[in-house]
């Protein structure tokens, strides 16, 4: 395993990794120490609660943390993480769910897996026997870039949305209008 040395007085201590599942909504940790995996905690998917796990995690130096790359709800954590320091591993789902196969685990997406953190363990024992792969931090262009379309998409879909209440206001309007006309 290729774990970066440290220079600190705690380098007797042993090694932690940490497990994130990520969610939507929340986010399961689950931290190995010795071996064993202690009590999932959960945080909400939120910009607050996310600073709370990032002030928590950056506390335990050396952790390795791993979590998988799923779609937009990774991507605030990760940079997060990786600008307070932390050694951060980002996962490819396919190879996260390979894992879990090999080690005989359900399925990622089982409810049952996911209720129990077992899909946060899956990760913290991937960060534990797998080789230490650094995430590369995209540049501050491209997080940009990736903002502005972002909004452009989320403009698109307010566009949609008016424009199919504008059609059924307008259809509303044509079949009231002659009874408008005709009361009067």
């Amino acid at each position: 395993m290729n774990i970066p040395q440290k220079d600190t007085a705690n380098d007797n201590k042993p090694p932690l990794f940490a497990g994130i599942d990520v969610g939507a909504e929340e986010l399961v940790l689950v931290i190995r120490k010795n071996n064993k995996s202690l009590n999932p905690q959960t945080f909400s998917n939120t910009p607050s609660d996310r600073t709370r796990l990032v002030n928590k995690l950056s506390k335990l130096s050396g952790i390795i943390v791993c979590l998988e790359a799923t779609g937009v709800y990774h991507f605030d954590l990760s940079i997060a993480l990786h600008d307070a320091g932390v050694l951060l591993m980002v996962l490819n789902p396919k190879a996260a769910h390979n894992f879990a196969k090999v080690l005989m685990k359900n399925s990622k997406t089982d409810a049952v897996d996911t209720s129990q953190g077992t899909s946060a363990n899956t990760l913290a024992e991937y960060a534990e026997r797998m080789a230490f792969v650094a995430w590369t931090r995209p540049g501050n262009e491209k997080i940009a870039l990736r903002s502005v379309a972002r909004r452009i998409q989320s403009l698109g879909k307010q566009k949609a949305a008016a424009n199919d209440c504008m059609d059924a206001g307008g259809r509303a309007m044509q079949e009231q209008l002659p009874r408008i006309i005709c009361t009067r």
